[in-house]
């Protein structure tokens, strides 16, 4: 005690010599370093080098946690896409497969962005990788960015790029979160530490109707944006390059792909926005590409009215609830909306368009009601 005490005096009255300062500044720099690292190795946010320690294991950060959930989680099955996927549950995916399975729901997610979660996946499981299920709707394979490389450090084999996990404002901003949920359990958003949830954002009393939809339609008329931006050039080089390269490459998985269903409104709103002919013809190019695989079963719930015109299936114009999401496990099951010819594709085209026309005097009208308020 006596000499830090000494060594103290020492610092505030600069009675020390440049040598003894380069030795403690060096010292304090690497105290730093490591004491950084070492909380990053306790607290492992994404669970890079470890299982929970003393906090919630949490299906958050999907970009982040990914890599680690795909290596040690034990499944069969792979449920992969966007936001479009959030509200299936874990044991109704089980059930009606017959299997174990994980679900990723990237929210914002790329097509380049699900592909590289199937890869990871297929180099974790190999063999044991029988069967995936990929929610197949337009906004990814008109994304060009893919979000995975924001955190590219969590795909790389080996720790080479450790350094840039363990000091990363990332890491820590999420170790602070993963503290906070401890400490303060009454904050706590309980459906992130739900596996059967995993990376779901329904819960208890979140509301549905028609009035949550036409909300956050009015929210998009105002700020002029669409939920399905087309990109004609993005989507040639997803559907080639991402998409059918996942189908050819691996014969000996299954795939069952589904196109999930959007409130009418979402086509309503692109028909507005001069988009909604583009986007309906990369729906029929791709579904025709698909019937050409032998192993992928396709299911089409785009043109569905039973769905899409359903208000109290949606939270917006897009997201479907739990409710919906069960009824479409059923009718995959159930070998119904399923799309085998093309035929079948053209037919489908034909319902949308029509479905569309229905509706757009409608959307018009609530609408004018809603921004009226």
């Amino acid at each position: 005690m006596k000499k830090i005490t000494a060594l103290l005096r020492n610092i505030f009255t600069a009675q020390l010599t440049a040598s003894a300062w380069s030795k403690i500044t060096v010292f304090t720099v690497f105290a730093v370093i490591g004491s950084a690292a070492l909380i990053s190795l306790v607290v492992d946010p994404f669970y890079r080098y470890h299982e929970p320690l003393f906090y919630d294991k949490v299906y958050y950060e999907i970009y982040y946690t990914a890599p680690a959930l795909l290596q040690r989680e034990d499944y069969d099955l792979l449920m992969l896409g966007t936001s479009m996927t959030r509200n299936f549950f874990i044991e109704d995916i089980d059930n009606t497969f017959n299997c174990k399975s994980i679900k990723l729901a990237a929210s914002g997610g790329t097509m380049k962005d699900l592909k590289k979660f199937f890869d990871v996946a297929l180099t974790a499981k190999q063999d044991q990788l029988k069967h995936v299920v990929l929610s197949l709707d337009i906004y990814p394979l008109n994304k060009k960015n893919p979000h995975y490389k924001d955190a590219i450090y969590m795909y790389e084999q080996g720790h080479a790029q450790d350094y840039r996990y363990l000091f990363s404002r990332k890491t820590f901003s999420s170790m602070a979160y993963l503290i906070k949920r401890k400490t303060r359990p009454q904050r706590q958003r309980a459906h992130q530490a739900d596996r059967n949830r995993m990376f779901a954002t329904e819960y208890k009393n979140k509301p549905y109707g028609l009035q949550e939809v036409i909300k956050d339609a009015a929210h998009n008329q105002r700020s002029h944006h669409t939920q399905t931006p087309y990109n004609a050039e993005v989507h040639q080089d997803n559907l080639h390059n991402e998409l059918l390269v996942m189908f050819d490459q691996n014969p000996q998985i299954k795939f069952t792909v589904y196109l999930p269903p959007y409130h009418i409104y979402t086509y309503c709103q692109s028909e507005e926005f001069h988009e909604a002919d583009a986007l309906i013809k990369q729906r029929s190019e791709v579904m025709k590409e698909l019937l050409k695989r032998k192993n992928v079963t396709l299911h089409d719930f785009q043109a569905a009215a039973d769905y899409v015109c359903n208000h109290d299936y949606f939270s917006d114009v897009q997201h479907f609830s739990n409710v919906a999401a069960k009824k479409i496990l059923a009718d995959i099951a159930g070998g119904r909306r399923q799309i085998k010819t093309v035929a079948d594709v053209e037919r489908n085209e034909q319902d949308l368009r029509k479905l569309i026309a229905e509706n757009m005097p409608l959307y018009y009208q609530n609408l004018k009601k809603y921004l009226k308020k």
